[in-house]
């Protein structure tokens, strides 16, 4: 595990609702097909996706899933809406690509983050970068709290 620092980042962005799992996997396919058409898809890519809310506070239906490109909000080909991720310090954690690997991580992120100060008021983020991506490897980027001396 990693601690990184997220300032002004911003993603170009597709959004669905609904319950989280299968759909969001759709969406992701989606989005990079889009990309691809649009010439922004190259060994520089980074994608996130962002499960906005808590299933257990927010119904299954209301539940925002965002998968975006991060960008530097100049792309001429991208007409996809903007959305600024939340500064602060991010955990990472390092998962191979694969659905059994990324299930178990979050069946066990409970257990993972015990002893680290977690900031419930930002999302978890997936991090797709292309370099992670071609060693088959993706990142989980757990928000924690900025302890001050």
């Amino acid at each position: 595990m990693l601690i990184e620092k997220f300032e002004n980042i911003y993603i170009a962005y597709m959004q669905r609702s609904g319950i989280y799992g299968t759909e969001n996997k759709k969406l992701m396919e989606t989005f990079k097909m889009y990309i691809r058409q649009k010439n922004l898809f190259d060994e520089n890519t980074t994608i996130l996706g962002i499960a906005l809310d808590d299933p257990s506070m927010i119904p299954t239906d209301q539940l925002r899933y965002r998968v975006g490109i991060v960008t530097n909000m100049v792309e001429e080909n991208c007409e996809l809406p903007i959305y600024k991720v939340p500064d602060g310090l991010y955990a990472i954690f390092e998962v191979s690509h694969n659905e059994n690997e990324i299930y178990e991580f979050w069946n066990n992120i409970a257990k993972l983050t015990r002893n680290i100060p977690i900031d419930n008021n930002r999302p978890i983020i997936e991090r797709y970068s292309s370099k992670k991506l071609s060693q088959h490897l993706c990142e989980f980027c757990i928000p924690i709290k900025e302890l001050i001396d």
